[in-house]
């Protein structure tokens, strides 16, 4: 298996995003003509589960898979700084409690320029000239990715699994003790961490209500868009993907995969692989083989 570079890509400010890159397998540098784009979910990162497994997978078959940290999901230390073996520490609770939707989009508008720089990441990843461009995300990172493909017509694939049918999912009581106290505190079982959302999360999901419904507005997705969630998903429910599938009109490039299991797929302790999460990698390498090309379906 070939190395894992780390890469930082710049941002607006001091907070770069933090990315491996899975160079595909067969293709000579200034070639690779496919890429993906990861994005992970609310308290993931770049190596979070079955991210790594699902980049490898796809860097088989031929497709340069870039897996990013969001630049506040407080995994990457505050400085910036590159940190070569991602935990499910959180080591900058202070920028996850500053964290927004509005900045991840940013963040992901931010790789998608780099991407598109012929003197950055197209140069430094040996892209070919005007490569085709995707996106997958998982959880809340769904949710950037869909409000992404809303805004660039460039790309021309995409993928989510257990994606929310919007970030604003809380109770108006919530909310209120959210004002009153400046943040939304909660305990991270997995690492055993004391997080916080700040108030302007709170803001920004409120303001842009409709902008991130993005069950309403998937409907408007011109590019195809697999969608993957299981059947006993504890966390997100199985009805906000069928909100993104259940649209006026099916087009034949929208489809939805049901698995019989929950939000992780079987997959447990970052070594078991359950049948249902090879089902769903399977389901998406095709939906790339069929739809990541120069062309995208609705141009054609």
């Amino acid at each position: 298996m070939q190395p894992t570079p780390v890469i930082s890509i710049p941002t607006r400010d001091a907070h770069p995003v933090v990315a491996d890159w899975y160079a595909p397998n067969g293709a000579d540098h200034g070639n690779v003509d496919r890429v993906v784009v990861m994005a992970h979910g609310f308290k993931g990162h770049r190596r979070w589960g079955f991210i790594p497994i699902v980049a490898t997978r796809h860097q088989f078959k031929g497709i340069g898979v870039l897996s990013i940290d969001f630049s506040h999901n407080g995994h990457v230390p505050a400085d910036g700084s590159i940190v070569e073996e991602t935990l499910d520490a959180f080591i900058a609770p202070d920028l996850f409690r500053s964290n927004t939707i509005a900045r991840e989009l940013d963040d992901l508008a931010h790789v998608l320029k780099w991407l598109r720089d012929p003197m950055g990441g197209a140069f430094l990843l040996g892209l070919a000239e005007n490569p085709a461009l995707g996106l997958w995300g998982h959880s809340r990172g769904g949710v950037i990715s869909i409000l992404a493909a809303l805004e660039d017509p460039a790309l021309v694939a995409l993928v989510t699994w257990s994606a929310l049918a919007h970030p604003d999912h809380y109770t108006d009581r919530q909310k209120e003790v959210w004002r009153t106290k400046g943040e939304f505190a909660f305990t991270d079982y997995a690492s055993g961490t004391t997080l916080a959302l700040g108030k302007a999360y709170l803001d920004d999901i409120v303001a842009n209500h409709d902008a991130y419904d993005v069950g309403a507005r998937a409907q408007d997705l011109a590019m195809p868009h697999l969608i993957v969630h299981g059947e006993h998903d504890p966390t997100v429910p199985v009805e906000d993907s069928y909100k993104f599938y259940d649209t006026p009109s099916i087009r034949a490039d929208k489809k939805l995969l049901r698995l019989l299991t929950g939000h992780t797929y079987g997959y447990d302790d970052g070594r078991i692989a359950s049948e249902a999460l090879d089902n769903a990698i399977k389901a998406t390498a095709t939906w790339y083989d069929t739809y990541l090309t120069a062309r995208s379906a609705h141009e054609s």
